[in-house]
C-alpha cells in the first residue's frame, strides 16, 4: 500500500514548548495521498506534530493561538509565516 505522506520536497520546524518540551509543529510541503492507492497523488503544505524524534503522522496538530512569552509571535502566526516561506521557496501561488 502506498504512504499518505511521501517524503517532503520542503519542511520547516517550529519549537512548540507549550505543547511539551521536546514539541514542535513540523510545516511540510510535499505529495500525499488522501487514498494511499497511488491514483491521487496531490501536493499540500501539511502540518504535523513531533514530539523528539516520533512524528505523529495520525494526530491533529492543534496550533496555539497563545505565544511562548509575551515577547513572541503566537504558535499561529509562526505557522501560518512558515507555509508563507514555503510558498515564497517553492514557488506556489
Amino acid at each position: 500500500m502506498p504512504p499518505v505522506h511521501y517524503d517532503p520536497i520542503d519542511s520547516i520546524e517550529i519549537k512548540a514548548p507549550q505543547h511539551s518540551s521536546d514539541a514542535s509543529y513540523l510545516v511540510r510541503y510535499g505529495q500525499v495521498d488522501w487514498d494511499q492507492d497511488g491514483q491521487n497523488v496531490q501536493t499540500a503544505i501539511y502540518v504535523l506534530m513531533k514530539y523528539g524524534e516520533d512524528i505523529k503522522y495520525r494526530r491533529v496538530a492543534h496550533i496555539l493561538t497563545t505565544s511562548n512569552t509575551p515577547d513572541e509571535p503566537t504558535d499561529l502566526e509562526k505557522v501560518v509565516h512558515a507555509i508563507q516561506t514555503l510558498k515564497i521557496r517553492n514557488n506556489i501561488r
